[in-house]
């Protein structure tokens, strides 16, 4: 009578074991593949902050100008994301791992402030010219923040993993 524990030949212990192996080691490298295909070209964060930048600063204009750039710039949201997506066939819809959370909610976090400060300088009726602060560091905290989110996101993935 043979037990479980015996094996002979070239069979391994644990079949299943040698199988689950396998099947992690292919995991990790479809993680490894996908994070060298999450890349995010030159101009995308750029664009990206200037729109979000135009939403910031829109804030401190008088009239009906905020809601006509605005509205353009959601219109340009979608043709900016489908581009990339388009282009480059790789579309992530939220962090890997809690680095990129981290960052995430750091830029969120940032813009909020962008855009509460913009509306503060309308209401204590500063000079809109004011209103280039906040719009500028939300474009520069989109620049800055969404790279380096890009390659958090990368690094997770591959499931290599990093400090911020």
């Amino acid at each position: 009578m043979e037990n479980d524990f015996s094996h002979g030949g070239d069979q391994p212990e644990h079949p299943e074991a040698a199988s689950a192996r396998e099947t992690l080691r292919q995991l990790q490298d479809d993680g490894s593949r996908l994070a060298a295909r999450v890349v995010t070209p030159w101009w995308y964060h750029p664009a990206l902050g200037v729109i979000v930048a135009a939403f910031v600063g829109s804030q401190v204009l008088p009239g009906s100008t905020a809601i006509w750039i605005v509205a353009v710039g959601i219109m340009l949201l979608p043709v900016l994301t489908i581009t990339y997506n388009r282009r480059y066939g790789v579309s992530t819809t939220q962090p890997a791992g809690s680095r990129g959370k981290r960052l995430l909610l750091t830029l969120l976090a940032i813009l909020i402030l962008a855009m509460v400060s913009s509306l503060a300088i309308k209401f204590l009726a500063f000079s809109p010219w004011w209103g280039l602060i906040p719009a500028v560091s939300a474009l520069l905290a989109t620049v800055v923040l969404g790279r380096r989110y890009d390659d958090a996101l990368r690094d997770e993935l591959g499931g290599r993993t990093g400090r911020a």
